[in-house]
């Protein structure tokens, strides 16, 4: 009787902690998949857009969305205070063609000015048949560093269209191993931006330069390469939700307890990188648009 007992309470005990781990990988799915504050349906919802504003729409991947590291829009948008609408078009997980298909929503906002920041997941996608794989689904083809540039191409000829004001930035670091596959991959198509740029006549913010500037060109050792594996991915970044949502730790708190600098995850920005990424881009925008100055 006892040892049934002791069975049932055990099987509890596990039931519990089942459910446990299921409500939280929930809840940091749910996050993942939130919209960031200030994306276009809400400024289109609006009942009327202050015409005397500006309007900036930063567009991209989940490193403009902020759920999984440094938000840097969000920070940008409390710079500018009442000067501009910053409106933050980040969808978590896209690659460049991605952003092609839901241009006609930047288009309604009426942007001012474009501030670009796509081409991680494509880079990860070109890095392997699985990651190749995972990131097929939905797209005509597999990402590729051939593909990437075609369609970075083709989205700055479309945004230009909109409006000349148009700033590029160049990709972060995967990871912060300089031996990784994934760096020469990122190096290779930071120099698409920076010629697809010039191109199109746009400007160029470095922001890889300026995150390497940051570490003194010295990584933390031992170095973390870039998390290759998709499940090791996927347990880090909902690990980062965990810990910034339940437990309060900052971006930077948890990038160091990976041994990392730059990001929280090989991806996305530590605190100190959204500093970088927020202070290239405020001073921008202030310059473009003839906003205040930077105090």
């Amino acid at each position: 009787m006892r040892g049934s007992r002791v069975l049932i309470a055990a099987g509890v005990v596990l039931v519990g902690a089942l459910l446990l781990a299921l409500g939280l990988f929930g809840y940091a799915g749910s996050r993942m998949g939130q919209l960031p504050g200030g994306h276009p349906a809400e400024l289109l919802g609006r009942a009327t857009v202050p015409a005397s504003k500006p309007v900036i729409v930063c567009l991209g991947d989940s490193l403009a969305v902020g759920t999984l590291g440094a938000d840097w829009v969000g920070g940008l948008r409390d710079a500018l205070g009442e000067e501009a609408v910053v409106v933050n078009a980040g969808v978590g997980g896209q690659v460049t063609w991605d952003l092609r298909q839901r241009l006609d929503d930047v288009a309604r906002c009426r942007p001012d000015a474009v501030v670009l920041l796509v081409g991680s997941n494509d880079a990860v996608g070109s890095l392997g048949a699985s990651w190749a794989s995972f990131y097929k689904v939905g797209r005509p083809q597999a990402p590729s560093e051939a593909w990437f540039g075609e369609q970075y191409d083709a989205l700055l000829g479309e945004l230009t269209s909109l409006t000349q004001k148009v700033v590029c930035l160049t990709l972060p670091p995967l990871g912060e191993d300089p031996n990784h596959p994934a760096v020469a991959v990122v190096r290779r198509q930071n120099e698409v931006i920076q010629a697809t740029a010039s191109r199109h006549g746009v400007d160029v913010l470095d922001v890889h330069e300026a995150l390497e500037h940051l570490t003194g060109g010295a990584w933390p050792s031992p170095a973390v390469p870039f998390l290759s594996g998709l499940t090791a991915f996927m347990t880090w970044t909902t690990s980062s939700i965990l810990q910034h949502q339940l437990l309060g730790r900052s971006w930077d708190r948890i990038a160091e307890r990976r041994g990392l600098a730059l990001s929280t995850d090989t991806i996305h920005p530590s605190d100190r990188a959204g500093r970088v990424l927020l202070e290239l881009v405020e001073t921008w925008a202030r310059r473009a648009l003839s906003l205040g100055k930077t105090s």
